[in-house]
């Protein structure tokens, strides 16, 4: 053994010393496996290479990694190889299950149990039991989801693989979470800790913190709470995990709301929307906007935190979000209310409660019960509160079954890992009067070894922390070279859009002044011809027509290049102008809304939104042979949300990115020109419909129109 552990810290000693280059499989390489593979003979080590190709190719090519399963499970059927086709279909759900296509996923995660039954295969069982738990915890069908967790758990603990143990009991707990049962995941998350090793993955450590801190917050243990929160921030330091940083700030600004302490709250969801925001994680930067319009509903600012919920509304809807639509709609639903608007608090309290008893969110449909029963009573319809807290009363009796059950689940569970346990003791005992005479023979022994090695590994370790550094300090050189870089190309293109918009006023402006009165003076002299000179009437006509004609496109060329109303009256103004020309000229229905206040906002900014939905009409007159367009604009404080639409013919979104089609390239630049974030759908027949953020400068001093 002493042999065996010299030779390892050598090879650490050469490989650390050597800079010994590893490299991750490339295309290149995963295609030259694959040609090798397919003339490989039909045998089960060409059903194995298949398989290993098909996980390979999961993040490189969908369609290869599915060829590979495909291949892999067509020869295992042929040679009769049972466990490679049961293999092939359980890579195949998981290569599904990567791109979000969780039905798919499914299907074959069932096909594969399906043949592992058969053969009795026990471990492959538990290991796709595991996946259909995830699988169905994530589905409208989640409480499917538990006895498959349950099975994997008991082959792991009798296999007494504590690795896998600790996975199961993790993905428990988030299953009892997404129930509301609280104290049943809790103790499955305990029991994640309890089971995991000192070398296990931190980022999944501080996912598993910070739910046991967020399951605390929700029974108002707020000691446990920010214990847990506090020590899952240090995880996530450590990792430098962007979305769980975000997620945890977002998490210690609801214990800080439970504590009223709003000051310190807000500045958490700050810290929390900037990181989403520099990162584009639309899910969170939409969660932050609910958390913040909560806490305004606590102070009472009712019109800023509708605003948020709005904004966060349209994205839970598009994104079939369940849980944060519910969670917005009882916010709504509770600021109509304390406004005394009982008829609107009622409409979002009803749509809460039809999708919470559609999804079987128990805890939700309990939350909308309540706030049910809040607007009966601040109305005295007593009557109405007496239904309400019937129904109440069985949604909680129907929670506290399953909780019941699930109590009664881990008790047999634990029961059955205490009888493991006891064996394990008493074979232990048996083995460890054996054991410490043997340590006590080796200890002398080895000593001299164990100190030598030490030094050795110290070191290697300190050789390793060295290069390390200095790789490190050439990684961040390289970094601010390229983000320098890339700042300079940003500003050359903002100056030259800049100044194209510069020019296109001076040009509208030269036209209009110059050009313009020449037209109009041209017409009053041809004019004062034709009174002189009767016997020319039909070519001082024709040519009178044709400069007004010629006035007419001048005015238009002059108004595409810079709209007078938009450098006078500004954004609104302009569009409105826009859309009803659209309306009175180009036979659509054009509907514009804007919500929020009317100010003026910066020329830049102006000029580049109004482009922006100038090249969209622009590409529905002439591509989509729509006859309705829609535009949405919902300001605030800090930002611009606009909503685009037209019931127009579509287009097939990866075609036209692939393309480079200008019209929607000049969208997207000029978008990101703001810093804004834009997400299109469409698809052939389907129309279009564009949603923009565009962040705007607070205390800008501007004033209103």
């Amino acid at each position: 053994m002493q042999r065996y552990l010299l030779f390892f810290l050598v090879f650490i000693f050469l490989a650390v010393g050597m800079q010994i280059p590893v490299y991750a499989t490339s295309q290149s390489e995963a295609e030259d496996r694959f040609y090798t593979a397919i003339n490989m003979k039909d045998n089960a080590e060409k059903v194995n290479e298949f398989i290993n190709l098909a996980i390979l190719y999961r993040n490189i090519s969908f369609d290869t990694a599915l060829l590979c399963c495909d291949i892999a499970g067509g020869i295992a059927q042929q040679i009769n190889y049972t466990e490679g086709e049961a293999n092939a279909l359980y890579k195949k759900s998981l290569i599904y299950s990567n791109i979000g296509s969780l039905v798919k996923a499914i299907e074959y995660a069932e096909d594969a149990l399906h043949i592992a039954e058969t053969i009795q295969d026990t471990l492959f069982m538990a290991k796709v039991h595991y996946a259909l738990g995830n699988l169905f915890n994530d589905s409208d069908s989640i409480y499917l989801a538990l006895d498959h967790f349950r099975f994997a758990l008991k082959i792991f603990q009798q296999n007494k693989d504590t690795a896998k143990v600790a996975i199961v009991y993790s993905g428990l707990g988030n299953y009892y979470k997404n129930i509301s049962a609280y104290d049943s995941s809790a103790s499955c998350f305990h029991r994640y800790l309890e089971y995991s090793t000192p070398g296990t993955n931190p980022k999944n450590m501080a996912k598993i913190l910070g739910s046991l801190g967020d399951i605390y917050l929700k029974s108002n243990d707020f000691e446990n709470s920010r214990k847990y929160f506090e020590l899952a921030l240090e995880q996530n330091l450590m990792t430098n995990d962007i979305n769980e940083l975000a997620t945890i700030y977002s998490r210690f600004g609801g214990l800080e709301v439970a504590l009223v302490n709003h000051p310190a709250a807000l500045i958490y969801y700050d810290l929390a929307d900037s990181i989403y925001r520099k990162y584009k994680i639309k899910e969170g930067i939409n969660n932050c906007r609910v958390n913040k319009s909560l806490l305004y509903l606590e102070q009472g600012k009712y019109e800023q935190a509708s605003s948020k919920l709005d904004s966060a509304l349209i994205y839970y809807k598009d994104e079939n979000l369940p849980q944060g639509m519910i969670a917005a709609w009882l916010a709504k639903a509770d600021i109509y209310r304390k406004q005394k608007y009982y008829d609107k608090a009622l409409e979002y309290c009803d749509s809460s409660i039809t999708l919470a008893e559609k999804t079987g969110l128990l805890k939700r449909l309990e939350q909308s019960l309540n706030v049910l029963i809040s607007i009966y009573y601040d109305q005295g319809s007593w009557k109405k509160v007496s239904a309400a807290l019937i129904r109440l009363h069985d949604v909680e009796d129907s929670i506290y079954n399953l909780n019941k059950s699930v109590s009664i689940a881990d008790l047999m569970i634990k029961y059955e890992r205490e009888k493991d346990q006891l064996k394990i003791i008493n074979l232990e005992v048996q083995n460890l009067h054996l054991e410490y005479q043997k340590l006590q023979r080796t200890k002398q022994r080895n000593a001299f070894f164990y100190i030598g090695s030490g030094l050795v590994i110290l070191a290697v370790a300190l050789l390793f922390f060295f290069r390390y550094r200095a790789h490190k300090n050439q990684v961040i050189a390289e970094q601010q070279i390229k983000q320098l870089q890339e700042e300079k190309k940003f500003l050359a293109a903002r100056f030259l859009v800049e100044g194209q918009e510069s020019e296109r006023k001076r040009i509208a402006s030269a036209i209009h002044d110059s050009l313009g009165v020449l037209l109009s003076t041209s017409k009053m002299h041809i004019t004062a011809i034709k009174d002189n000179n009767p016997d020319n009437q039909v070519l001082i006509d024709k040519a009178t027509r044709q400069l007004e004609e010629a006035s007419s496109e001048m005015r238009k060329i002059s108004h595409n290049m810079m709209p007078g109303l938009l450098s006078k009256l500004g954004l609104c103004e302009a569009l409105e102008d826009l859309f009803d020309t659209l309306n009175e000229s180009k036979g659509l229905d054009a509907r514009l809304e804007v919500l929020g206040p009317k100010n003026r906002l910066p020329e830049n900014q102006e000029i580049m939104i109004y482009r922006v939905v100038q090249e969209m009409v622009n590409n529905t007159l002439k591509h989509a042979q729509a006859d309705k367009v829609d535009l949405t604009l919902v300001i605030h404080p800090d930002e611009l949300d606009l909503s685009y639409s037209d019931n127009g013919k579509g287009f097939d979104i990866k075609e036209i990115i692939r393309k480079k089609t200008m019209g929607v390239q000049s969208i997207r630049s000029r978008v990101k020109f703001l810093d804004g974030i834009i997400n299109i759908k469409s698809s052939p027949g389907n129309g279009s419909v564009y949603r923009i953020s565009i962040p705007l400068e607070t205390n800008r001093g501007l004033t209103s129109v």
